[in-house]
């Protein structure tokens, strides 16, 4: 097409359409950074979206949660053979080293199976009452070998906590009160186990929950 000269004129140099390209690009990648991604994917690099309103348009950021493999030490859903059940104990430590001022009191759980618990101890001072709080497994056969998980050993008044079991067989606390009075334990349980009769290992005190 001529001009109004009759002259044909020159087509942009291969330099210029270079610069129109480049301009173009940079100005693309900047409303997207600075508008498309906020409005539509919640992404804000530079802030502009906060700073116009525009990241509220893209909703609620949801945020991929990776899922432990199964067989992992954590997972984030658990299923149990055992019901869920809550306990409150009281125990009678007497002191002066008589009898009965040291015991065991544990209960059954599964392997994975969680348990939290709360206890709180009167009467003896803090620094004479001693706990270790465990777990074991139960022998094969009287006298046979048994595993045993050590959680705690300390002394003090009160403790709180879970437990995540690591083996088949009875968790709970061996309790001594090294003081000349008598302590008394109160025990609050709430989880997945079940109980030991009296008599029998884990609970040979005879340790009943409160009615």
């Amino acid at each position: 097409m001529a001009d109004i000269e009759g002259q044909t004129p020159n087509p942009p140099s291969k330099s210029r359409l270079l610069v129109w390209t480049g301009i173009a690009f940079m100005a693309a990648a900047a409303i997207t950074v600075c508008f498309v991604m906020p409005a539509e994917y919640h992404i804000d690099p530079l802030g502009v979206g906060k700073l116009t309103g525009l990241d509220r348009l893209a909703g609620t950021k949801e945020v991929a949660v990776k899922t432990p493999a199964a067989g992992a030490a954590v997972t984030p859903a658990r299923l149990y053979d055992t019901p869920w059940r809550t306990d409150t104990f009281i125990i009678e430590l007497p002191g002066d080293g008589r009898e009965g001022g040291e015991l065991e009191y544990k209960v059954r759980m599964k392997p994975g199976a969680t348990l939290i618990y709360s206890w709180s101890e009167t009467g003896a001072p803090p620094e004479e009452f001693y706990t270790d709080f465990h777990g074991q497994t139960l022998p094969a056969k009287p006298g046979g070998e048994v595993q045993v998980a050590t959680y705690r050993q300390a002394t003090g008044d009160k403790a709180s906590g879970s437990l995540i079991a690591p083996i088949d067989g009875i968790h709970g606390w061996y309790l001594q009160n090294q003081a000349v009075k008598a302590a008394t334990v109160t025990l609050k349980l709430a989880g997945f186990y079940a109980l030991v009769p009296a008599g029998e290992e884990g609970n040979q005190a005879g340790i009943k929950p409160k009615p």
